[in-house]
């Protein structure tokens, strides 16, 4: 076996999220992978087989929902029957495309400036800065060959994920290979990137959050809350790039083309399929986490950005020894349908697979050269690349210091996501017009009968103190919950029964500090549930996370879920609070407990579960969120921020913030315990009350030190 291929294409499998379908068996399944260790006595699952299962849960539901809209696509496509239908479809997904980036901004002044040149003995490279929005800096090289009959075809190459952005030296000795056939050429950095990095100490020029994919999740992530995405960030960079290469009187305007590698190949795609002012498109080894990802989910809306590339001719590079070739083959596949649907055949549409790895080396550069110069009557120019003679990437840069945040100050993408929040933010003054908008934006809906789950008991725990019985119950097709029913050795029949749901999941074992042993041990009952994809349900190994985490495998993995999760029109927030919707039912079902009151109890993120639970099921007496992220704003006006899963609600800020949830649920008596801000430290109470709002029974309460005895404490005292 040749290991070397094969770990290279597994490892850029993950980094890159290279697309299969749901049956492909190279996709992995995050459940059956997970590391499994010895089950606690509250775990319900004790048998490995079991464990899997529940750990590949969430994944199996999303890719089967993902599958259905898969094959209502196929039916679409096979319904085309001439080119005016095939261009027609083409119009409609091109008017969504606000839908799958976000809006794009509007069109600013460049504010261009050439701050310096390297002049060689066949071109020059300009150093170019220019401004993409207002203030946002793009530092760029143009290269402009000598000794040639101007105008001449323009080439945006668009960078992969190297420290060095437009610096690295395979992008470099592309652009020059390319210049010396007589392009015009322009590579500029990506935001996290090069001489573009938003995350480091000003003082040392350290590097806090790591440069490429890590800085590009940092921004990506909140970005998706004020309805806008990394790649929409990147692909409009991209447009006004272009903009900026066409300004120049060197440049054919009517003979344009992109290319790049890696994340900057999948920009070359998404730029093409964009601006129609692209003609010609070869990209190598297509792909990128956070550029393959978009408001409405990943795979099928990247199928459908790509559609719009036909039928301008289009050229995959792949490195027989990468081991993506099947992955980029379906992207090509899906694109033909389109070559061929539109009557200009498949031709135009091609893959070449060449020596190498995942790289932009000779062997993948040259095919890029032979493919531009096919389509822009060069051919005389050649494919063999002639002697180059790189650069330092340090004397390809744009500022002194190597960072435009230093040398020419302007905005970063977290300035820029906090200002489109304030813009985009209306909330609803009428509650119900505000229910019926937050429900529609989370893609939340009451069941039309709150009748009994299925469920089935998995075993009972007794200690001195308390009895735990196991229960698993289905909160909707292919959606079985792990669940704890904890009982105090001595019942108070006044006492509420209480639906706990944490970020961190149920207690595995019965020993305290948790909360939920604390409140049976106080003489409560207790319901304490894993909602799908967490506790037992959680597909991927815990992190440890920092305010300066980027890119982490694990999380990755279940970012994805929950952003594929918007292809088939739901979210994660809205199913997990379906789940302890259900969960309500679940209580209410049972003879012994139906009669008493239910307060929803919910740490960290799942005190939004519970909140959004509450505020569309009138059932919960009170509604107690302990350690929960007060406002969706906090992720924008903070630099870093270390509270996680918050994220995924494409657009959330147009509709709603969190306060508004709270408004949703008065009057009834609601407790803020512990309330966090975005780098997860505790508020004061006056601080977050000022954040929440003051509303008719609702507190807000910071404990002494934090501790689950003094929540408990707190907790007690309101719903007693």
């Amino acid at each position: 076996m040749n290991y070397s291929r094969l770990f290279t294409g597994l490892f850029f499998f993950i980094l890159f999220t290279i697309d299969a379908s749901p049956a492909d068996k190279r996709k992995p399944n995050p459940g059956a992978d997970a590391k499994l260790e010895k089950p606690g006595p509250l775990c319900v699952y004790e048998l490995s087989e079991d464990q899997h299962k529940a750990r590949g849960m969430l994944n199996t539901f999303v890719q089967e929902n993902l599958a259905k809209m898969g094959e209502m696509r196929k039916a679409e496509l096979a319904a085309l029957k001439t080119p005016e239908d095939w261009k027609a479809r083409q119009k409609r997904t091109r008017a969504r495309l606000h839908e799958f980036f976000g809006e794009f901004p509007p069109k600013t002044p460049l504010n261009s400036k050439v701050i310096g040149k390297l002049d060689r003995d066949k071109y020059v490279i300009e150093k170019v800065i220019f401004e993409s929005q207002p203030d946002y800096f793009c530092t760029a090289n143009l290269y402009i060959p000598k000794g040639r009959k101007f105008p001449v075809p323009g080439v945006l190459f668009t960078c992969g994920h190297a420290a060095e952005g437009k610096g690295y030296h395979l992008y470099h000795e592309c652009c020059l290979g390319l210049v010396l056939k007589g392009y015009v050429v322009l590579a500029f950095d990506p935001m996290g990137q090069g001489e573009r990095s938003e995350y480091f100490d000003p003082q040392t020029k350290k590097t806090l959050v790591s440069l490429t994919v890590s800085q590009h999740h940092y921004v990506g992530r909140p970005a998706f809350l004020v309805d806008w995405s990394l790649s929409g960030l990147r692909t409009w960079d991209a447009i006004r790039a272009l903009d900026y290469l066409v300004s120049r009187p060197e440049v054919d305007k009517e003979k344009l083309a992109a290319t790049g590698n890696s994340g900057g190949g999948q920009m070359g795609f998404l730029i093409t399929a964009v601006d129609e002012r692209i003609k010609v498109c070869v990209v190598d080894h297509p792909g990128g986490s956070m550029e393959n990802t978009y408001l409405l989910g990943q795979k099928l809306i990247d199928r459908e950005v790509l559609s719009l590339i036909p039928p301008r001719p289009c050229k995959i590079v792949v490195g027989k020894d990468s081991g993506e070739e099947a992955g980029h083959r379906s992207k090509l596949d899906d694109m033909q349908l389109f070559y061929e649907g539109l009557g200009v055949g498949k031709q135009l549409g091609q893959m070449e697979i060449v020596h190498g790895v995942h790289d932009m080396k000779q062997p993948k550069r040259e095919p890029g050269y032979e493919w531009l110069n096919k389509w822009f009557g060069k051919e005389e120019e050649g494919k063999a690349e002639p002697p180059l003679q790189p650069e330092k990437p340090e004397t390809l840069r744009c500022t002194e210091s190597g960072f435009t945040l230093i040398s020419l100050g302007g905005e970063t993408g977290q300035a820029l996501n906090a200002k489109r929040a304030e813009r985009i933010y209306k909330p609803e003054k009428d509650l119900a017009k505000l229910k019926e908008r937050i429900a529609e934006r989370l893609h939340f809906k009451m069941p039309s009968v709150c009748d009994a789950p299925h469920s089935r008991s998995m075993g009972i725990f007794t200690t001195n103190d308390f009895s735990a019985e196991k229960l698993v119950y289905k909160s909707e097709q292919g959606v079985e919950l792990p669940t704890l029913l904890l009982r105090p050795k001595e019942q108070k029949t006044d006492n509420p029964v209480i639906i706990h749901v944490s970020d961190k999941g149920k207690p595995v074992n019965a020993e305290p500090p948790s909360l939920p042993i604390a409140l049976v041990l106080k003489g409560y009952t207790v319901l304490s549930v894993d909602v799908r994809g967490i506790g037992e349900t959680d597909p991927s190994p815990p992190v440890t996370f920092t305010q300066y985490t980027g890119y982490t495998p694990p999380q990755w993995q279940r970012d994805c879920l929950a952003i594929q999760s918007a292809t088939f029109k739901r979210t994660m927030l809205g199913m997990r609070a379906l789940d302890v919707v259900r969960a309500i039912d679940l209580i209410k079902s049972r003879d012994d407990l139906k009669k008493s009151r239910v307060v929803l109890i919910g740490e960290g993120l799942g005190g939004l579960c519970a909140l959004v639970a509450g505020a569309y099921d009138t059932r919960p007496a009170s509604i107690v969120c302990v350690g929960t992220l007060p406002s969706y704003k906090l992720l924008m006006s903070n630099k870093y921020y270390n509270v996680w899963n918050y994220f995924w609600v494409p657009g959330a800020l147009r509709d709603y913030d969190i306060p508004d949830l709270v408004r949703l649920a008065v009057p009834r008596p609601q407790l803020w315990v512990d309330t966090v801000d975005a780098l997860a430290d505790r508020f004061d109470g006056d601080k977050a009350s000022s954040v929440i709002g003051s509303h008719e029974g609702l507190r807000v309460v910071k404990t002494d030190n934090g501790s689950v005895e003094e929540e408990c404490r707190v907790i007690t005292e309101l719903i007693k």
